[in-house]
């Protein structure tokens, strides 16, 4: 068996390798394998692909090649995305809660939390659970957040991002030590036009799962106001998010407060 047969059932669907497999572990398509008995059993479709990585085997190497090839496929599946959602809903409805999912997800941290958010009004109760969980373990916890930019010309304008910066510690992050690393965007310094606002909202974990939501983090949002949003148990899209956001630290787009 070599490489070019695996590829050829790359394009082959994942249905017609489970087909073929109950077929021949049921004995309903007898080996070796031939382009007559595969049309015989109603497969059309990639004959010369099936045909070429079956042919002349065993039922017990045809039974192997399709099982390589479907473990690959359940490897390379994506998760599911799971709906997170705030507000009302119909009793039977099974989106998850973000206030729960977000707490679960700061209790899951090992390694780092990397969150961004707008409002953190009365946000207090919301990080609460980062807090205590970086004073149980070394987690690098960096927070990027939206200082409102200037709107005029300051004489010193990192004075007013240090304003800001204090007053979003003393109102969601009460707690003092650890703190995490906080970051705004450089452009705040700059009076506008034209404007800009640090609007995302998501959280990545130890670079493993990823939430994006329309939610702040904010009582309000986490509890009343109708929010949707998604969580991605999906390390490819979550290391993709991390260093969108870490490549702004790299760059010096984003100033981190002193």
């Amino acid at each position: 068996m070599t490489d070019h047969e695996h590829a050829d059932l790359s394009e082959v669907a994942t249905s017609t390798l489970e087909r073929l497999r109950e077929a021949i572990t049921s004995r309903k398509l007898g080996t070796p394998i031939t382009r007559s008995a595969l049309l015989a059993h109603g497969i059309r479709h990639q004959l010369d692909a099936l045909e070429g990585a079956l042919s002349g085997h065993s039922a017990l190497a045809c039974l192997s090649v399709l099982d390589v090839a479907l473990a690959e496929r359940r490897r390379a599946r994506r998760p599911d995305a799971e709906l997170v959602w705030t507000g009302p809903e119909r009793s039977n409805a099974t989106a998850r809660d973000t206030a729960v999912v977000l707490r679960a997800l700061f209790e899951s941290a090992r390694r780092q939390v990397i969150l961004a958010g707008f409002s953190f009004e009365k946000g207090a109760t919301v990080l609460e659970p980062l807090h205590r969980v970086m004073r149980e373990r070394a987690i690098d916890a960096r927070l990027f957040v939206h200082v409102e930019q200037l709107q005029h010309a300051a004489d010193d304008p990192e004075a007013h991002a240090a304003e800001r910066i204090a007053a979003f510690l003393h109102a969601a992050w009460p707690f003092g030590a650890p703190h995490p690393r906080v970051y705004y965007d450089r452009r705040a310094l700059t009076p506008g036009p034209p404007w800009s606002s640090l609007h995302a909202k998501c959280v990545v974990v130890d670079a493993e799962r990823a939430f994006v939501t329309s939610a702040n983090f904010s009582l309000r949002a986490q509890e009343h106001n109708i929010e949707a949003g998604v969580l991605l148990h999906d390390p490819a899209f979550a290391r993709h998010l991390a260093r969108q956001w870490l490549g702004l630290v790299e760059a010096g787009l984003v100033a981190e407060a002193q």
